[in-house]
């Protein structure tokens, strides 16, 4: 299939989305694909070169880790690419059985990993829910930078409550993929998260601390035993 060509059966509106996912998909894959070529023909320069047993074990070890290491990375590519498709399929079906509404939408939290915290305003006021509508916009099929001011958007979605998806149109018919949300339990869960980051990191600091320490010590103490004087070698007979 030509990479340039959607697939026929999507909405228009996610022909270009479609085709970035595709061609970022092929991109990680040769990436890593070259990585790994590299990896393994120094390995295997140094093995030819030195000829020794030593060598050839270390090629056949790290082999084997690039293979584990291909099956992992595979295995994460294929799992990320089968879920932008489940969401590409599911904002096709809200594209062409929901029904679409105007709403303005105003970003209220700034970019993160896990996308772009966003509030829905009706644009009839007398369509005004009772409380605020908020929605995570997916940061993997964002075309573009979400604009920092509030746009003018449709939205199709079956029903605008938490976990429901939503695609927003753009005037110029570009589509923003995401999530209806809790605001209150996305900031706990993202707080939460960065917590555990900085957690593993004091971790891994105070690992890398402790192990410095005893490797200073161990060289003071070798050190030290090497210029004791052994027996009697130090004392004049």
């Amino acid at each position: 299939m030509n990479p340039t060509h959607p697939p026929i059966s999507l909405h228009p509106s996610l022909h270009r989305l479609a085709i970035s996912q595709r061609g970022r998909r092929r991109l990680r894959v040769l990436l890593f694909f070259l990585l790994m070529t590299g990896g393994l023909v120094v390995l295997m320069s140094q093995a030819l070169t030195r000829g020794d047993l030593g060598s050839l074990v270390l090629l056949i070890v790290s082999g084997g880790m690039m293979l584990v290491a291909l099956l992992v990375v595979g295995g994460l590519i294929w799992r990320r690419d089968r879920r932008l498709s489940e969401q590409l399929q599911a904002a096709d079906r809200l594209l062409r059985d929901g029904q679409s509404q105007e709403f303005r939408l105003v970003p209220v939290a700034p970019k993160t990993r896990a996308g772009i915290l966003v509030e829905l305003h009706p644009r009839d006021g007398a369509m005004a829910p009772t409380v605020p509508v908020h929605a995570l916009i997916h940061p993997a099929l964002r075309w573009s930078l979400l604009p920092p001011r509030e746009i003018a958007v449709q939205v199709y979605g079956a029903e605008l409550k938490p976990g429901n998806q939503m695609v927003a149109l753009q005037a110029d018919g570009e589509p923003l993929l995401g999530k209806v949300v809790d605001r209150d339990k996305f900031v706990h869960q993202l707080l939460m998260l960065r917590l555990a980051m900085l957690a593993v990191l004091g971790a891994a600091l105070a690992g890398i601390l402790v192990f410095g320490k005893a490797s200073g010590g161990d060289s003071t103490v070798t050190s030290s035993l090497a210029h004791k004087p052994v027996g009697g070698a130090g004392q004049s007979n």
